[in-house]
C-alpha cells in the first residue's frame, strides 16, 4: 500500500518520520520511507493553502497513492476539544476566500461568484469520503473545520468566524488538501491534533509537544492497522 502524508512543517511530522525507515529523497519536500509492507511518502508543503495546493498537485502528477493523509496540529474553537485531542476532519471550508464589505464578510457563493454546489462543494463545504474501515479513524471525534491563511487574533473576528461557520477547529491547509484530493480523486483523510484554543493566539501558550505526541501515536496506530490488513 502506498500512502502520502501531507504536512505543513517538519516540526509536526518529525516524531513520525523518526519511526520510519528512510528510502530516498524523491524531490524537494518529498521523501520516501517504509514501514513494514507500507510505502510511505512524506510531503512537507509549508504553511497555507497556496503552498499546499501547489506541492500536493505537483506530487500527484508524478506519484500514485492508495491513500493521502493530511496530518498536523489545529486550533480549537470548542473548549470540549482540549489540548492534545486528536480529531478526524470530515468537513472543511475556505473561510477567508470571499468579499469584505465594511465589517461583514461574504463567501464567494453568497456573492454569486461561485456555484456553491459545484463539485467538489455542497453549499461551499467539502466533505471527506469516509473512514475506509480503519478502526483507529472511526474512534476519533469527527469535526468540521475551516481553513484560514491568516491566524485570527482579533476577538471580534474570532467571534464572527464562530458564528458564521459553526466549525470546531481551524487550520491553514485543510481545505486546500480536501480540494486537491477531491479534484484528483485520491482517497484521503485529515487527522489533526489540538495544540491551542483559537481565543489564545500566542504561540507560547500552545501545547505543541502534547499535540505532536498524540498526533504521532494516532498516525502510527493507523499505519499499524494498515500494514496488517
Amino acid at each position: 500500500m502506498k500512502i502520502l502524508i501531507v504536512t505543513a512543517s517538519n516540526t509536526e511530522i518529525k516524531e513520525i518520520r523518526d519511526k520510519l525507515t528512510f528510502v530516498n529523497k524523491l524531490m524537494p519536500g518529498l521523501v520516501a520511507y517504509k514501514y513494514g509492507n507500507l510505502a510511505i511518502d512524506i510531503l512537507v508543503t509549508g504553511y497555507g493553502s497556496v503552498f499546499t495546493s501547489y506541492y500536493l498537485t505537483k506530487t500527484l502528477q508524478v506519484r500514485n497513492y492508495d491513500l493521502a493523509i493530511n496530518a498536523g496540529i489545529a486550533g480549537s474553537f470548542d473548549y470540549f476539544l482540549e489540548h492534545g485531542f486528536v480529531v478526524n476532519v470530515i468537513q472543511d471550508q475556505f473561510a477567508d476566500l470571499g468579499f469584505e464589505d465594511k465589517n461583514d464578510f461574504y463567501t464567494l457563493g453568497e456573492k454569486e461568484m461561485l456555484n456553491e454546489d459545484s463539485f467538489p462543494f455542497t453549499g461551499e463545504i467539502m466533505r471527506s469520503l469516509g473512514n475506509f474501515e480503519i478502526q483507529e479513524i472511526e474512534s476519533l471525534i469527527p469535526v468540521k473545520a475551516i481553513t484560514l491563511n491568516t491566524i485570527p487574533t482579533s476577538q471580534e473576528r474570532i467571534q464572527r468566524l464562530k458564528a458564521k461557520y459553526q466549525a470546531e477547529i481551524e487550520t491553514m491547509e485543510g481545505a486546500a488538501f480536501f480540494y486537491v484530493c477531491l479534484m484528483e480523486k485520491i482517497p484521503f483523510i485529515q487527522i489533526r491534533s489540538i495544540s491551542n484554543f483559537v481565543e489564545i493566539p500566542r504561540v507560547e501558550n500552545w501545547y505543541l509537544p502534547l499535540a505532536i505526541k498524540n498526533l504521532t501515536k494516532t498516525i502510527m496506530d493507523i499505519f499499524g492497522e494498515l500494514r496488517t490488513n
